[in-house]
């Protein structure tokens, strides 16, 4: 099972183990199983993830050849310059604009938020053009737009600001800091902690665990300086980290709450 020549049939093993046991766990809570809205948007954001997957390396594309007639070739080797297709069949790229793209174009891919929001960027910057919708712009746009015609359908529309100049500025500085991590990370919550936990890779479960452990003590920081009105940033933070058991009590410079 973990030769080489069962890889395939290994990797599924091991995805339909772990599969199980996180399915176990989930449905272990009675709330979770009484919510219809959370397997719901479970299943359809799983089936979504993998049927991204699927298409993104399913696309060929037809092509004429004078050495071997047609034939068909994926979009990751088309768009690859490293390829001799730019060299030798020239015909295949005659309507091709603009430099060679990178050597990872056209990799299958699913949803993410960190990279398309950069291709968004560049696809405004850029004047709109056709040519620069790739499909990390679709995502960021569909996903805008079917976000607004929700809760234009849940009659949940509303504009909100924030609840004060603080709280303004500690969205700035946190967006900042999701902004230098996601990269970091090579990923987000979604990108890393949906998509890239789907194809089991030890990078996006090291990348989850980090963001659910940043959450968690961010709320608990949080939570001590709503409390403890006066205490600085610090001593909620030595705190925190003593209630999840990674300093000893003795650091603890507030009451427990």
């Amino acid at each position: 099972l973990a030769g080489p020549e069962n890889a395939a049939s290994g990797r599924l093993w091991i995805g339909l183990l772990l599969v199980s046991a996180l399915l176990i766990f989930i449905f272990k809570s009675a709330d979770f199983r009484k919510n219809f809205d959370n397997i719901l948007g479970g299943l359809v954001v799983g089936l979504v993830v993998v049927g991204l997957w699927y298409v993104t390396s399913n696309i060929f594309l037809e092509s004429t050849s004078d050495f071997d007639g047609e034939v068909q070739i994926t979009l990751r080797e088309y768009l690859d310059p490293t390829t001799s297709q730019w060299d030798m069949a020239e015909d295949l790229h005659k309507d091709w604009v603009g430099p060679k793209p990178s050597r990872n174009s056209g990799s299958p891919m699913s949803f993410s938020f960190i990279n398309p929001l950069g291709q968004t960027l560049g696809y405004v910057a850029k004047g709109f053009k056709r040519i620069n919708i790739v499909l990390g712009v679709a995502i960021v746009f569909g996903v805008i737009l079917g976000s607004f015609l929700m809760s234009l359908w849940m009659k949940s529309f509303r504009i909100e600001w924030f609840a004060s100049v603080k709280d303004f500025f500690n969205h700035v500085v946190g967006g900042i800091l999701m902004g230098f991590g996601g990269v970091l990370a090579l990923g987000c919550t979604i990108g890393q902690g949906v998509t890239g936990v789907s194809t089991l890779a030890l990078g996006s479960y090291l990348a989850l665990i980090s963001i659910v452990f940043g959450s968690a003590l961010t709320m608990k920081v949080q939570y001590y300086r709503m409390v403890y009105e006066e205490a600085g940033f610090f001593s909620a933070l030595s705190s925190s980290l003593v209630d999840m058991r990674l300093l000893p009590s003795m650091m603890r410079k507030l009451e427990k709450v």
